[in-house]
Formats: C-alpha cells, structure tokens, sequence
C-alpha cells in the first residue's frame, strides 16, 4: 500500500494541500492509511495506466483496424489521453462514493442506536460510559467504527471528552450523526442532562424515519406500476404489432420485424428488467 508513496511521495506531498476538499471528503470514508498515501497510489496507478493502454491501443489500431505504425500512434494519443483522465477520475471520486455509501448505512441504523444510548443516560450512565457499552454491542459496523474512534480518543488518546466528541462529529460521513455528535457535545458542556437530549433525538430520528419508509413505500409503488407496463405489456402489444407487420410483409425502420422482436426478447426486456432491479437496490439500500 505504501510502494506508491515511496515512489511518488513528495509529489503527492505538494499536490495535497490543492486537494484539501477532497481530503476532508477521504477522511469521512473511513480509510485506514492518510489521504497522501491514496494520493501518491492514485497518481503512480495514473501513470503506470498510461503506457499500458498506449500500446494496447496501438497494437488495435496496428493488427486489428490495420492502419500503418504513423496513424496507429496518432490515433492511440487521444484515445490514452481521455483513458487517462477517466480513470484519475474515477479513483478520485471513489472516497466520494465510499462516503455516501459508509453515510447511507449509518443513517440506516441511527436512530436504534441513540434509542440505546438514551436508555443507558436514563440509567444515570454518562458520555463515556455511554460510548463504551455502545461500542460493544453496536452491529452496523460503520456505526461501531465512529463510536469506538470515538472511545480510543478519550480513553486511549488521552482527548478531553468535549475535545473528543468535537473530532468524531467532523469526520463522521453522516450528518445526522455529525449533527448529533454536535449536541451531544453541547449538552455535555454545559446541562448534562444526557437522557432528554438521547430521547428527543432518538424520537425526531425514529419519525424521521417512518416519513422516509413512506416515501419509500411510495416509490416502489410506482415502480410496479413501471415494471407491469415496460416489462409486461409493452413487450406484449410489441411483439403483436410487429408479427402482424411480418405477416403482410412490412418492416420496422428498415429492419425485418422477426430481428426486431428477437432484440425485444434478447435484448431490450431484460435490459429494462436489470435497470429496473437496480433502482430497487439504490432505494432499499436507504432502508
């Protein structure tokens, strides 16, 4: 993992300070090693890439378009260059999905959570107290992984609790843990009182929720109502027309209808069918 930063380490050095924002963004993924050491892997992963699809696209352009050594080469240029950018772009981006990802699955659990902080602080335990049980018995494990960095910071790092409250809540990737993080530390300072403010969390989270669910509900509705027209009678009144068309000898945009209604079959219908599924994943993933 550190092979990159040593090879291309204080390049990475000098362009961190212009990556600040996505610096923050890396912190709030969750990733084990500094934001320098993705840097200087991301650029020595960039430049390996670039001779490596050079030559893969010149040989295309040599043996299989069969265009002289001249062409091949002036082909391959922009067609590495954009490759190039593509995927410094995607490796860039991907803290960015992780931490939409890390924040999704934490906003999942979140409220059952401070739900079970509020019944330790109606106990009389306080934040520390509180912390540590919630580490151990946690089992989203995003969640799990703030509360015990949390916990390392005023247990084993030695923070002030107020300090070590104030440093979970700014690389937490949710903003609702963020924002709760945020009062728990105000409340810490200056009431104490650790059960009214879990408990009025804990309750705006829990309808917070059930308003989502709702929306939800009504999304996959609506989608049902997609799938059962796209998937199920389009192809149906599709395949109809188009038979009738191939028995009296027409054609659809040029193309023989029994070609058409082999693409319907092969092609399109399961096409829709995954495009569909997969929009079903990204709303049930927020569950």
């Amino acid at each position: 993992m550190y092979i990159g930063y040593t090879l291309v380490g204080p390049v990475a050095e000098r362009l961190e300070e212009k990556f600040k924002h996505f610096k923050a963004i890396y912190v709030k993924a969750g990733f084990e090693y500094p934001f320098r050491v993705y840097l200087a892997n991301m650029l020595l992963f960039t430049i390996i890439s670039i001779p490596i699809i050079f030559i893969l696209f010149t040989l295309i352009h040599l043996y299989l378009i069969r265009l002289n050594l001249f062409f091949s080469i002036i082909a391959s240029l922009p067609i590495t260059i954009a490759s190039t950018l593509i995927i410094f772009s995607l490796l860039l981006y991907y803290p960015v999905y992780k931490r939409y990802s890390r924040k999704t699955k934490i906003d999942a659990s979140l409220p059952f959570t401070i739900a079970y902080m509020a019944s330790l602080a109606s106990a009389g335990l306080g934040v520390e107290r509180i912390i540590e049980r919630s580490v151990f018995v946690e089992e989203n494990k995003e969640i799990s992984r703030e509360l015990a960095l949390l916990y390392k910071d005023f247990k084993v790092l030695g923070f002030d609790t107020a300090i070590a409250i104030e440093r979970a809540a700014s690389r937490a990737p949710s903003t609702h843990l963020n924002v709760f993080f945020a009062g728990l530390k105000d409340t810490f300072i200056t009431s104490g009182d650790l059960k009214s403010y879990t408990l009025f969390t804990a309750k705006r989270l829990i309808s917070d929720k059930m308003t989502s669910l709702r929306g939800i509900i009504n999304s996959l509705a609506l989608i049902a109502e997609v799938y059962v027209t796209m998937i199920v009678a389009a192809p149906l009144m599709f395949i109809i027309m188009l038979t009738v068309m191939s028995l009296l000898g027409g054609g659809f945009f040029g193309l023989p209808p029994v070609l058409v209604i082999y693409l319907l079959i092969m092609i399109v219908i399961p096409a829709s069918a995954v495009a569909i599924l997969v929009v079903i994943d990204g709303i049930l993933s927020k569950v």
